[in-house]
């Protein structure tokens, strides 16, 4: 393990995210940018849950769990694919797409443990008894679990704002995509900004449309009509999440179905999503990577800044109103020739205290472009964690 931890020298390298500001409004996807952490890989462990993960002791059927569970991702990747294939971006042979290339995952068999653990904490919190045997299952049910568990599969459409008619295209081939398939949907949250200021992704009438594709597949299934939760979120983040149930796709083998999530997102609120995950997560009394000491810095200076409240009395309240403003920003970003680049070790700037008006009364070091590139030297050093053998190998292949 790691010991000798040092972020005095950020030199951190990635790819630029290119965009051009030209009547074509062609935005360059960068495959190479952070990857956001849900869809690469579960980075975010549940602290004060251990009691429940201990008497459960249920890994072994998280594992198994994980791995019935890739014959339904993979589904839900190649369906995605079929229908938004042609609108994804490529350089050379498709620069006027508006999609990032489709990419799912399958929870971690530590990552289901602990989201098990979760449910069932949860479930001792009920406030009547309804809601208490409406929310409770045996977490070494296979069943219960995969009932219970909404996200051990999930994917992500990522858009780019730029584009003046991208949702027009998302919205009709997601409904062809439910209506060819018959993929029946079980929840559509509509997640809001408090901002006034902010746009909904979906306009009421393509929302309309969704929820219409929806409830005509449920109606052949002998199920009741769904609404659009309209979801406005403390943090100002905004996107639309699906719940699929893909537990019965005739194409999958029997019992080798789960639930999936399918969230729709803007590029650059992912981008900065990557960040306020993990800040988001801290702020509830979790833990990144409870077992990795890379990330221990991360939440050190996270906490210590976000709890300075003698420096900074109300500094928790700016630091929710920094979030909702960025992540207005993010979504309001047109592509531009000229890259703003503060840090000189990458070209993305994220919006700043001082861009957003909280001078003063935050902390510096929760600048979200201070936090990524902090973010960005935990990643790499977790990196090397996970493929320090790999290493050693090959090292001791060269000498010999």
């Amino acid at each position: 393990m790691i010991s000798n931890i040092s972020f005095l020298n950020f030199q951190s390298q990635s790819s630029q995210i290119k965009s051009n500001n030209n009547n074509s409004k062609v935005l360059n996807f960068n495959i190479k940018a952070p990857k956001l952490a849900p869809l690469a890989q579960d980075t975010i462990s549940f602290t004060g849950l251990s009691e429940y993960k201990a008497a459960f002791n249920n890994i072994e059927l998280c594992k198994k769990i994980h791995q019935c569970a890739k014959p339904a991702n993979q589904y839900l990747q190649d369906v995605l694919e079929k229908y938004f294939a042609q609108d994804v971006y490529d350089e050379k042979t498709n620069p006027r797409g508006g999609i990032a290339p489709i990419s799912a995952r399958v929870k971690s068999p530590e990552s289901i443990e602990e989201k098990v653990s979760d449910k069932i904490s949860s479930t001792f919190k009920a406030v009547n008894e309804a809601d208490f045997y409406e929310k409770i299952f045996s977490p070494h049910s296979e069943k219960g679990i995969k009932d219970k568990i909404r996200d051990i599969s999930g994917a992500r459409i990522v858009v780019t704002e730029a584009f003046d008619n991208v949702m027009d295209k998302v919205v009709d081939n997601l409904c062809a995509m439910i209506r060819e398939e018959s993929l029946i949907v079980d929840e559509i949250q509509n997640h809001t900004s408090p901002d006034s200021m902010a746009d909904s992704y979906f306009t009421d009438e393509q929302l309309k449309k969704i929820q219409d594709a929806v409830n005509e597949v449920r109606a052949d299934n002998g199920l009741d009509e769904i609404e659009v939760d309209t979801d406005t979120t403390k943090t100002g983040y905004m996107a639309l999440h699906l719940s699929i149930d893909t537990r019965y796709i005739p194409k999958l083998a029997k019992n080798q179905g789960f639930w999936s999530e399918l969230q729709i997102i803007g590029s650059d609120v992912e981008l900065l999503k990557d960040i306020e995950d993990f800040c988001y997560k801290l702020k509830k009394g979790m833990s990144i990577h409870s077992q990795d000491v890379a990330y221990k810095p991360f939440e050190e200076m996270f906490l210590n800044a976000y709890n300075d409240t003698e420096h900074y009395p109300n500094v928790q309240e700016a630091f929710r109103q920094y979030t909702i403003k960025a992540y207005l920003a993010q979504k309001k970003r047109l592509p531009s020739d000229d890259i703003k680049d503060d840090t000189k070790s990458w070209a993305y700037r994220y919006p700043t205290i001082k861009d957003c008006g909280f001078e003063g009364q935050i902390p510096p070091i929760l600048d979200f472009n201070i936090l990524a590139r902090i973010k960005r030297d935990c990643d790499d050093l977790h990196n090397v964690e996970i493929n320090s053998d790999k290493i050693v190998d090959k090292i001791n292949q060269t000498i010999n």
